[in-house]
């Protein structure tokens, strides 16, 4: 007989949704036929129930008499097994059907204590020879029941995980082959367990390759060794990884590549593997080298003509400065540090050159200003033109701010003057 399901269909009961669909309900039908048959009853059904203890879904048999649990409070045929031999004249008439006569019941129970529900049987007549021993034997029944239906929910959750974690590897993966980065999943040994479409674009090998002993054979010969001992130590240590090398391309040039490495924990901290991703910084690295050569050529210029020269950040932080930048007095290098405190030609005028800086980086125009430089030799003082020009790239994003700065002529004082 086919089970009858109410409207409630459980779903705030994992693993409960579909434990009654076919085919997973014709083994607990052929359980519940089977008590049937020891007890010689024409009713032998399952009542699972909801997390209020309402009945949401039958299986077995005698259909037309399953309501007669509908008003009862299951409570307490879930705490104390019970059994009616004679329900003749029972004062809760409301609830039972007047042609039942016997009733018994024993909960199903999961090993952890969750009520799923009830193994009822009935019979339209009096069974005054039921024992105690045959409500015991039901009730081991029920434990037998229980059990197969508490494999049927892990089964279920099984396999609602196992859908959930192919959905989730699905959209990684369609996510991972849509982006531009070239994309390394290692597993917790270290070996590559997935590289993206793009990445086999880029080498024109194949996945096997890519994911095989091989996999370092596209970098370049000089650098290979470097860049697997980098690796192997940071997934050991489990660190994040940085590193440029270059790497053949499908049409055998080579690219310098940014690899960039994380490692990857579970949410209870077990260690997963390593994260990776290639960027082609080839473009990029060409045009600061010919920044730096620009730079260098510029700087020889500039200190010919006995000026000063820096490259500096948007915030006027020193990235490069020429030989004749005499720092101040203040620990450290000057790199890094701000150029009105860090060369002692710009602290005079330090406020004046910041605002420059400022006004040339959010400009992008030159902006000249003139300062004081003290001191000169002999005790004097002398003015300075400062010049703060750009440097910006073909998307007209900056890049650096270029400052030169010249004495002018003329402006020498003595310190009597």
């Amino acid at each position: 007989m086919s089970p009858i399901t109410d409207s409630d269909p459980l779903a705030d009961v994992p693993g409960r949704q579909n434990l009654l669909d076919e085919p997973e309900h014709a083994g607990l039908l052929r359980m519940t036929r089977l008590v049937e048959h020891l007890f010689r009853v024409p009713i032998a059904y399952m009542a699972l129930l909801g997390t209020d203890l309402t009945v949401v879904t039958r299986i077995g048999s005698g259909s037309e008499h399953w309501g007669f649990l509908t008003t009862y409070p299951l409570a307490e045929l879930l705490a104390i097994p019970r059994w009616w031999p004679d329900l003749s004249g029972f004062p809760a008439a409301g609830f039972i059907g007047a042609e039942i006569k016997f009733a018994a019941s024993a909960p199903l129970r999961s090993s952890e204590g969750l009520d799923l529900g009830l193994l009822v049987i009935a019979d339209v007549q009096l069974r005054p020879d039921f024992s105690r021993e045959d409500h015991e034997t039901l009730v081991e029944l029920a434990g037998v029941l229980s059990g197969k239906m508490e494999l049927r929910m892990m089964a279920s959750q099984a396999r609602e995980m196992e859908l959930s974690r192919q959905e989730a590897e699905r959209r990684f993966r369609g996510i991972a082959n849509a982006v531009p980065l070239l994309i390394v999943y290692t597993g917790v040994d270290g070996t590559r367990s997935f590289v993206n479409d793009t990445l086999l674009e880029f080498t024109g090998r194949t996945l096997q390759e890519e994911v095989g002993d091989g996999f370092a054979d596209p970098f370049h010969p000089d650098y290979r060794e470097a860049v697997v001992a980098a690796y192997w130590d940071a997934f050991q240590e489990r660190r994040p990884l940085a590193i440029e090398f270059p790497m053949r391309r499908h049409d055998g040039e080579y690219r310098w590549m940014l690899a960039r490495g994380n490692p990857r924990f579970l949410a209870n901290g077990t260690y997963a593997g390593y994260t990776g991703c290639f960027v082609d910084m080839t473009d990029q690295r060409s045009v600061v080298l010919e920044l730096q050569k620009q730079n260098r050529c510029a700087a020889a210029v500039a200190e010919a003509a006995g000026a000063f020269y820096l490259i500096l950040d948007a915030e006027g932080r020193i990235q490069q400065a020429s030989p004749l930048c005499r720092p101040t007095s203040g620990p450290g290098p000057m790199r890094g540090r701000f150029l009105w405190e860090a060369c002692d030609a710009a602290v005079p005028g330090g406020a004046a050159i910041r605002d420059a800086i400022r006004r040339a980086a959010s400009g992008r125009a030159t902006v000249q200003i003139r300062t004081a430089y003290l001191p000169v030799p002999g005790g004097g003082a002398a003015e300075l033109l400062w010049s703060f020009t750009p440097v910006l790239s073909d998307e007209n994003e900056l890049i650096a701010v270029a400052a030169t700065a010249f004495e002018l002529s003329g402006t020498r004082r003595s310190k009597a003057a």
